[in-house]
Parts: C-alpha cells; structure tokens; sequence
C-alpha cells in the first residue's frame, strides 16, 4: 500500500513538473541549438589554431570542456525556469506586452551569437574578421592559456 502512494505522489509531482516545463520546450531548444552551435564554431577555431601553431591541445575534445557545455545548458534551463516563474508571479499584470522568458531567450542567443562572431573572426585571414576583431574579444589568447 505504501509502495503505491509513493508511485501515485512521484507521478503527481512528474505531471506537475511536465506541465510547468512544457512551455518552455520551444525556447530551450532554441537556446541549446545557439550552445551547440558555439561549441562547434569553437572547435573549429581550436582546428585553426592548430593549424597556424598558435596551441596544440586546442580544439580536442574533453571531459572538463564538455562539463562546461552541460553546466552552460544547465544555466540556460535553470534561468528559462526563473525567468517563467518571474512572469508568471512578479512581472505579470506590472508590464504590459512583457514576456520574460522571451526576453531571456534573446539575450541568451546574442550571447551566443556574440561568442560564435568571436571564435569564427579569431586566427582568420578574411577581411570581415580583420575588421571584427577591432570590436570583439580575441579568443586565441584565452584558448592559448587554458591548455
């Protein structure tokens, strides 16, 4: 009898959970598509690097690298869940047309977008990225001390 009402309250509480995070499907792939597209735009700059003999261990892949992407995706889910909740209990009926977990979204992809605009502007000979590297950050040193 006791094995039963667990099972019922472990459903419940899984019903609950689906219900809450199913509307954030659509925005949490999106924000795992822009994570993975930055983790392959980083590895080519790795290749590059390589290729041009700035580091050597770059653009392998590893546990503690591949830990970071997990913890990244986990900060994404984690703060999509927040940014819900903060919609649905603070900012809702405050602002009107506001939608939190949207605004989130975005700024996540620009983030990523940002980083990928980075990695691919780094150890390139192209005209466009000589130009973007005036205004981004240069990846190869960061890549180069981390090995």
């Amino acid at each position: 009898m006791e094995a039963n009402l667990i099972k019922v309250i472990a459903s419940a509480v899984a019903g609950m959970l689906a219900a809450f995070l199913a509307p954030l499907a659509p925005y949490a792939l999106l924000c795992t598509v822009m994570v993975l597209a930055d983790v392959v735009s980083a590895w080519q700059l790795g290749r590059r690097m390589r290729r041009k003999g700035v580091a050597s261990a770059a653009g392998r892949l590893s546990s503690r690298r591949f830990g970071r992407v997990v913890g990244t995706l986990a900060k994404c889910y984690g703060a999509l869940a927040v940014a819900a909740l903060m919609q649905k209990y603070v900012v809702e009926g405050m602002v009107e047309g506001f939608d939190a977990v949207r605004g989130l979204t975005g700024l996540i992809c620009f983030w990523q977008l940002m980083s990928i605009l980075e990695n691919e502007s780094t150890c390139s000979d192209a005209r466009w990225a000589k130009v973007a590297r005036r205004y981004l950050a240069d990846k190869a040193k960061r890549h180069f001390n981390e090995e």
